[in-house]
């Protein structure tokens, strides 16, 4: 099946700064796609380019197998959601969801276009502010009024630039559960473009993971969690941070570079490796050597415990109920199946 939108090689410069540099991905019928990665990764510019708000340097950019160069940005049946609402703010919120369908390049007649805004406001909980000034609306109700503005056009896809994050705490989680479902009832792609790593995983089918313009990793959220493909890609997504150490093969183990064991090693393979384990695969009894606890916070359901071991800071995640404190001296052990091994540099 082709996909909605099919992105090769991917390349765009700002003068001598490499935005992107060949980053592939797909979108297929009905997929969210998370394009999860840090501040400057190039997820804006890769979005913009998508839109049409930027020409690529080098690639291909394919929209339901036609070569989007050939289509101008007002014919890609796209809708773009920014994170800082872009409304109107001297027009109300009826005259803002109505004004995608009045623009020249798609027309609605008048009927429609009040049966859409209706179904629109209706599905994100916005009648009552209908008739309201944008610039009387709070950070919340401008992003539903901002979303409201793309599902309101129908488009064959949905690009979310960072969309949820300029609103509390508290309405970010609602529509990080509110927003898939709703691109779900619609059965329209979204490319969701975000830094947070929880959303991430909230939200997608598929993530892709960037950084400096380079794809590191695409798979299933279950998939790039348990094995990351580096220890970049492995930092981009989980909270507390993966710990990552050099390590050698001594004795049939995996030993850090100060000695402490770590894990049984697997026959056969190099003797050299780096290895990286998630916090909530560390326990704290029963390894071979000792550590001390430097810093406890609690996160509700569970603390997370900052360990001097092996040489490194590690994290380990531990029940709300476990008795820890700063200065506690405890044998941090991992399961072998939970270590993962990758080249050493």
């Amino acid at each position: 099946m082709t996909p909605v939108l099919a992105i090769r090689e991917l390349a765009k410069r700002f003068g001598r700064t490499p935005a992107l540099a060949s980053a592939s991905l797909a979108v297929g019928e009905r997929e969210i796609v998370a394009l999860l990665g840090p501040t400057g990764a190039g997820k804006t510019t890769l979005l913009r380019c998508v839109a049409g708000l930027e020409a690529p340097d080098g690639g291909t950019i394919e929209l339901g197998g036609r070569d989007a160069s050939q289509i101008a940005p007002a014919e890609r049946d796209i809708a773009l959601v920014f994170q800082n609402f872009s409304l109107y703010p001297s027009m109300t919120v009826r005259e803002n969801l109505a004004f995608p369908l009045r623009a020249p390049a798609r027309r609605r007649p008048s009927g429609e276009v009040a049966e859409r805004v209706a179904w629109a406001a209706k599905l994100l909980r916005i009648e009552a502010l209908l008739e309201r000034p944008a610039r009387r609306l709070s950070g919340g109700e401008m992003q539903r009024v901002a979303i409201g503005r793309a599902i309101v056009r129908r488009p064959r896809l949905y690009l979310m630039d960072e969309a949820l994050t300029n609103l509390d705490a508290k309405l970010r989680e609602e529509l990080r559960f509110e927003l898939p479902a709703l691109a779900r009832a619609l059965g329209t792609p979204v490319l969701w473009a975000t830094h947070d790593a929880l959303e991430a995983l909230a939200v997608a089918d598929r993530i892709v993971l960037l950084d400096r313009g380079v794809v590191l990793q695409s798979g299933t959220p279950a998939e790039v969690y348990a094995r990351p493909a580096s220890p970049a890609a492995a930092r981009l997504l989980g909270w507390p941070p993966v710990n990552v150490l050099p390590a050698r093969r001594k004795d049939g183990h995996w030993t850090a570079a100060d000695g402490t064991r770590i894990a049984r090693a697997a026959p056969g393979g190099p003797d050299a490796a780096t290895l990286g384990f998630r916090p909530e695969h560390l326990t704290l009894e029963g390894g071979p050597a000792p550590a001390e606890v430097e810093v406890v916070e609690l996160t509700g359901p569970a603390q997370v415990a900052l360990l001097r071991w092996a040489g490194i800071r590690a994290y380990a995640l531990v029940p709300r109920s476990a008795r820890i404190a700063p200065g506690l001296r405890v044998t941090p052990q991992v399961a072998p199946e939970h270590v993962i091994v990758w080249p050493a540099p």
